[in-house]
């Protein structure tokens, strides 16, 4: 069933801001020097769209072409996005038709992504509006309701849709067949491959050594920033300040040899880790090895550590609300047996949120030394997207008033974005000690979701994917 909060992410997530759209098809081969500045046949304040060839080695889950978009301005500064959606690894979650313990949980664009994915419809145009307030040119919540604005919303935007399935970090290619043998699928988890290509394409058209970098991903793209930081960082080189934010990309401190009881996340990694081929040649943890000297790969949670240690003078941040529901449900829903016998929705959530719960505390902790990798930590927001993505749509209901602390997640972001030495300012780390969520809808965004159904009739938590 395509739920309210499917729908959020079909819209949400499929464009950005743009009215009008171009079309490229990159070049298979690097240049031998890098240019110094923009491609200028890119234009400014559009999205235009770069189909990758097959020979480059990106593609889509399915095998279809892959493709992202340039939103450039006068800026020499550069955000780099990459796209919420879900993740899978069986033939249900792979095309959407999953039935049990995981039923409706899946990936986003199985089919690939479509020309003209930013600006398809109009519709898809002005409701990209609302996908992030780091991303949008015009923010019509700081115009409206005085939504704080964010520097990055003029600088050049660099967006990496998501169809792969994998968080932006397989490397496997897999045979999949449904259960009753009728279908199958060739899946493609390419997510690494695809960054590397696109990285190198930016390099290749001007892009590379921006004054400052921001890479930032949402729920799936917040572990792809996680995870592919060192590679863009790398291959762009900014040359003033570099940070990045995953929001709701909640990876835990968990080893694959943990015990369940108390890292109930251990089913999950050990899944993908198989699934995505982590210790493929060309793999996570090859390309870990290759640029983070501390990254420990029998604990993906070491992420934290190594990135803090390897970058020292950058600031690094991850945001969560403590009752995400849609975290909750890919780390526990499919696998955690106290989840998979509670009897109803209701009660499957109260238990995953649990868990989730139980297992926060360890990225406070691996955290607390590293004066440059900070969180921000709300409560909840109502329900509002199920509590997911604390920088979706609106920084509305991410305030923390408590215990001498009085922010609100624009703060957390223009505290990564200061450009100051984390040795002498450390990142911001707050969570919220209140349980209970004060947000409430502003006239505007009552407006918004009375007209799109954000957060109507939503059906149950497995029918979203972000």
């Amino acid at each position: 069933m395509l739920t309210a909060h499917r729908r959020i992410w079909h819209w949400m997530a499929s464009s950005l801001m743009g009215f009008a759209m171009l079309s490229a098809h990159a070049t298979g081969a690097s240049a031998a020097a890098a240019p110094t500045q923009p491609d200028p046949s890119i234009p400014y304040y559009q999205w235009y769209e770069v189909t990758l060839p097959a020979d480059s080695g990106a593609d889509c889950g399915n095998g279809t072409p892959y493709r992202f978009y340039i939103n450039r301005a006068p800026s020499k500064n550069l955000l780099f996005t990459m796209e919420p959606g879900g993740a899978c690894f069986d033939y249900g979650m792979c095309t959407n038709t999953e039935t049990g313990p995981a039923q409706g949980l899946g990936a986003f664009n199985p089919d690939g992504i479509p020309q003209n994915y930013m600006s398809g419809t109009f519709n898809e145009s002005l409701l990209a509006t609302f996908l992030s307030p780091l991303m949008t040119r015009i923010n019509l919540t700081t115009i409206l309701v005085g939504e704080p604005r964010v520097e990055t919303q003029d600088w050049n935007q660099v967006f990496m849709p998501y169809c792969t399935g994998d968080i932006h970090m397989g490397s496997a290619i897999r045979s999949y067949t449904s259960p009753d043998g009728s279908a199958s699928r060739v899946q493609h988890f390419n997510g690494l491959k695809n960054a590397q290509v696109v990285t190198q394409w930016l390099v290749d058209h001007g892009f590379a050594k921006p004054d400052r970098l921001m890479v930032y991903g949402l729920s799936a793209g917040g572990f792809g920033t996680l995870s592919n930081y060192a590679l863009i960082h790398d291959t762009l080189q900014p040359q003033v300040s570099s940070s990045a934010l995953s929001d709701a990309g909640t990876l835990f401190n968990t080893r694959f040899d943990d015990d369940p009881i108390d890292h109930p996340s251990v089913y999950l990694y050990r899944k993908v880790a198989a699934e995505w081929d982590f210790a493929a040649p060309d793999g996570l943890f090859a390309l870990a090895a290759q640029r983070l000297k501390s990254f420990d790969p029998s604990n993906l949670g070491s992420i934290y550590t190594a990135l803090s240690q390897q970058y020292p003078h950058d600031r690094f941040g991850l945001s969560t609300y403590q009752q995400d529901k849609i975290i909750a449900a890919y780390h526990y829903r499919p696998f955690v047996p106290s989840v998979i016998a509670a009897p109803d929705d209701a009660s499957k959530d109260a238990a995953a949120l649990a868990l989730f719960d139980q297992e926060l505390p360890g990225i406070q902790q691996v955290t607390a030394p590293l004066p440059n990798f900070g969180y921000y930590m709300p409560w909840a927001r109502s329900d509002f997207i199920n509590n997911h993505m604390v920088t979706a749509v609106s920084f509305s209901g991410s305030n923390i008033h408590e215990n001498g602390v009085n922010a609100n997640v624009s703060d957390f972001v223009n505290d990564l974005l200061s450009q100051q030495d984390p040795a002498l300012v450390p990142v911001m780390k707050v969570k919220r000690t209140q349980r209970w969520s004060d947000f409430s809808f502003s006239t505007f965004l009552s407006l918004i979701d009375s007209i799109f159904n954000l957060t109507g009739d939503a059906g149950n938590i497995s029918g979203h994917k972000s």
